[in-house]
């Protein structure tokens, strides 16, 4: 990313410190949980706690799946797959849009090649009760313009879309598609002509169309030991998110705006009818300057991904976040001491360098303790939106009464210490599927008719997709001792799958813990 872009970006994150509004509590899973996991997965692209979603695609022409001869480019796979998922939206129904049916859609005609499987099974160790397939979808065309050389990446993604269980009605507009049709699939999904255009050609600033999967459009020259696929570009610059593609097609200069713009077969010019279905006045609009191009662009990116049904509700957009705490979870001691550890992150511009140490607080009772400060780093990392550092924090605090965990006086998180799963205690057994799980409650919050009971999100496969799905399991705690004012309580469950990608909560009578994240346990 250019650097003076990057330190705009950073500049704005860097002025607000309020959580934007998140989307409404999904299936007993808090709305910021959603929210923070979604900011993570963006902003921690390499190095400490890294996600490594961005850095797959680092440079944008990377293959994930395959070798680089192949002549494929996942950042563009991204591109497309979000598409052919919205595209038979039927917005005034109320129906389809970005909802991950496309998953159950891979055998149909118009899905050809690799893409939908390839796509979502690298997208599957991210989902869980946090972010759905459909919220990575949408990730994944920010991750690929913001890599590939836009010039902003200022595509709003929000979270809390939901994902389809069914495929959903065919009608991908195709190559040999009539323009009537297209336009009309187009409307249907929410797109006037000039969007149609507009993005089609944003689409196709990235990869190539592959004689693998369309032999009728792409000559067999094209297979050659560098590129076994047979990838012809739609431009001449195929990694690179530009003005090219339109550029090219209206100057008739290097790839001429494409094979489905150029191709012998004239039955399979799809680029050439839609372009042409206006005079080119829109591509002519495209083209009349790199910014142009990049706003008109990141706009409809932006009308593709919030495009949902009609009963999903949108988290407002996420803002990388200067602050934050990541893997907070509570202990007690056998004499019923609690204490709150975790990682703390510090986002920042070139211009900073890292802290050498952190402050923070927790508020008890209506009133901040003491400033607590943390102790050297604890990794670094590296992102689209600056540096990050890292810091582990561990400390006792007030209970029963805390209420907050307060960071450098920027950003506070509740902590609730009626209920909550002990993971330092708890363990995970990645071969029997199995979790041990010990929480702690106030004895005082229950009545001899309540019981404790470990609600377990996972992430589970379902037929017909191999998109992964959350379901639940419920499991009862037994007692297993007291500490202090706290009763001590422990349950096993097993047969889980995906170990790693497991939420759990607990609850009893009113009372119901924050949720926690397997993967901390031991």
């Amino acid at each position: 990313m250019d650097s003076s872009i990057a330190a705009t970006l950073l500049l704005k994150l860097l002025l607000g410190s309020v959580l934007p509004t998140a989307s409404a509590d999904r299936n007993g899973i808090s709305a910021r949980d959603i929210y923070e996991e979604m900011e993570h997965i963006l902003v921690d692209n390499k190095g400490t706690n890294s996600d490594g979603l961005v850095n797959a695609i680092t440079p944008c022409s990377n293959y994930i799946n395959g070798d680089d001869t192949d002549g494929e480019q996942s950042s563009a796979q991204w591109v497309r797959i979000a598409f052919h998922d919205i595209a038979t939206a039927d917005v005034a129904a109320g129906t389809g849009g970005l909802d991950a049916s496309v998953g159950f859609e891979s055998n149909r005609p118009e899905n050809p090649g690799l893409f939908i499987n390839q796509t979502i099974g690298f997208f599957n160790p991210d989902v869980s009760a946090y972010v759905s397939m459909a919220d990575m979808l949408a990730l994944g065309v920010v991750a690929s313009v913001a890599t590939c050389g836009g010039t902003t990446t200022d595509i709003p993604l929000r979270t809390g879309r939901v994902d389809a269980s069914a495929a959903g009605p065919s009608g991908v507009p195709e190559p040999g598609t009539d323009i009537d049709t297209t336009l009309s699939s187009f409307a249907a999904a929410g797109f006037d002509q000039s969007e149609a255009i507009a993005l089609t050609a944003c689409g196709h600033s990235l990869g190539r169309t592959h004689y693998t999967n369309f032999p009728d459009i792409v000559d067999e020259s094209y297979v050659t030991t560098d590129n076994t696929d047979g990838g012809q570009e739609f431009d001449s610059t195929p990694a690179v998110f530009d003005s090219a593609v339109v550029t090219e097609y209206l100057d008739q200069t290097g790839e001429k705006g494409g094979p489905l713009v150029t191709t012998t077969n004239e039955t399979q010019r799809s680029d050439f009818r839609l372009y042409n279905s206006d005079q080119n006045a829109t591509i002519e609009s495209l083209a009349a300057s790199e910014d142009s191009f990049q706003t008109q662009c990141n706009t409809l990116f932006a009308k593709m991904i919030d495009t949902v049904p009609s009963d999903v509700v949108l988290s407002d957009p996420i803002t990388p976040m200067p602050w934050k705490a990541t893997d907070i979870g509570l202990d007690i001691s056998s004499s019923g001491s609690v204490s709150v550890a975790g990682l703390i992150r510090n986002l920042y511009g070139a211009s900073e360098s890292a802290a050498s140490s952190v402050s923070y607080t927790y508020t008890a009772n209506g009133t901040n303790s003491s400033a607590v400060e943390t102790t050297g780093s604890a990794g670094s990392g590296s992102s689209l939106y600056g540096t990050t550092a890292w810091y582990n924090f561990n400390t006792t605090i007030e209970s029963p009464g805390t209420t907050a965990l307060n960071i450098n006086s920027a950003i506070s998180y509740p902590i609730n210490v009626d209920i909550f799963v002990l993971p330092a205690k708890s363990s995970t057994n990645t071969r029997s599927g199995t979790v041990t799980l010990y929480a702690a409650a106030l004895s005082n919050i229950a009545t001899d008719s309540d019981t404790m009971t470990a609600t377990f999100y996972v992430a589970t496969s379902q037929t017909g997709s191999r998109a992964n799905t959350v379901t639940t399991k419920t499991v009862t705690l037994t007692e297993s001792g007291a500490a202090g004012a706290y009763t001590l309580y422990t349950a096993s469950a097993t047969g889980l799958s995906s170990i790693g990608d497991v939420i759990v909560k607990v609850s009893m009578g009113d009372y119901a813990s924050q949720t926690v994240k397997t993967s901390i346990f031991g």
